[in-house]
Order: C-alpha cells, then structure tokens, then sequence
C-alpha cells in the first residue's frame, strides 16, 4: 500500500461470510484486498483458519478456543446475518459486502442504517430506492421484482423477475415504493 492511502477505521466495508463456496476464489481475493473486518461463524471459520485470513469476528454456537489471537467470539443468537449486521452498525461500520447463498428478507430492514451488497453464486444483489441507472453490456441479466417497477428502459423481460439489458449502453429502473428494492446483476 503506498504512502498516499490512509484507512480509516471501519471506512472499507466490512465483510460477513455467511457461506464461503457462494463466491469464486478471484471475487473473494477482491473482497479481502482492503483488510476488511472479517466476520464468520461455526460453517465459515475453518475456511479462514485453512488460508491463514484473519478473522476479526466469529459468531458461534459451540464453546471453541481458536488458533488466531484476538478473534472476538459471540453467541449466535439469530443467526450469522442479522447478529453480525447488528455488530456493525453498533459499532459503526457504514458498509457490508454480505456472501451467502441467497439474500434474505431480513436485509431489507437493515438497509436505512448501513450499505449493503450481497453476493451469490454469479450475481451481485445491491439495494437501492427510488431508481437505479447504471451502464450495462448487452446481454446482462438483471433480477428485480416486477411488482416493484413503474418504469424500465434498455430492459426486456425474460422470465418472472428477471431481464436482460439489451444493448450496451445506460439502464434505467423506476420503482413504485419508497422502500429499498433488491437488485441482482450478473458479476
């Protein structure tokens, strides 16, 4: 890292690994690049541990003593996504890339208190309000709910919520909520 890049605490998105094989080797290499804060639980500790990655945070269910030093253990309570997403904003993270096999409900309720960013097998899931506009090659596939859509252009409709950007250019979304709205673009 050269002299000119400062990190500040908690100012990388932290990253929750939820599930570990729901993201290809090169992506996750991507993620942990920056020394995020790493949070795992009893299915995702061992892939760390194996690679050598510093994990910061671990929720658990068993009464194990880790390897690494200065892994801060917590009981899980409601699973690894919402404890850890409630660790975060306590402690004042502003952003989360989350890796999982899909992305839950729950995150919905989180979105006004942090940024988050799933990714799972392919396909990067952001959320978003009001509108989204982003450049997109043709031929991308894009998943969002139809019943939360008033406007599209550069889109056609596939299959139930899903459509593919018809040329290489700008797409637009105009949704017809004042909540966030999850979507999935092709990584």
């Amino acid at each position: 890292m050269s002299s000119h890049h400062i990190i500040r605490e908690n100012q990388e998105p932290a990253l929750i690994v939820a599930a570990y094989e729901a993201l290809d080797e090169e992506y996750m290499g991507q993620l942990l690049e920056w020394s995020p804060t790493i949070i795992a639980n009893d299915d995702t500790i061992d892939f760390f541990l194996a690679a050598d990655i510093k994990v910061d945070v671990v929720f658990s269910k068993q009464e194990i003593t880790y390897r690494q030093e200065q892994i801060k253990k917590f009981p899980a309570k409601n699973g690894i996504i919402p404890d850890a997403l409630d660790y975060l904003i306590q402690h004042d993270h502003k952003a989360v890339n989350i890796v999982c096999d899909a992305p839950d409900d729950i995150l919905a309720s989180y979105c006004a208190l942090i940024n988050i960013v799933v990714l799972s097998h392919g396909i990067r899931y952001v959320y978003i309000r009001y509108h989204y506009e982003k450049w997109k090659q043709a031929g991308t596939r894009i998943f969002v709910p139809e019943n939360r859509l008033k406007s599209l252009v550069g889109l056609k409709h596939t299959n139930p919520n899903e459509f593919v950007t018809e040329q290489d250019g700008f797409i637009y979304l105009e949704f017809n909520t004042d909540e966030h709205v999850c979507i999935g673009e092709e990584i």
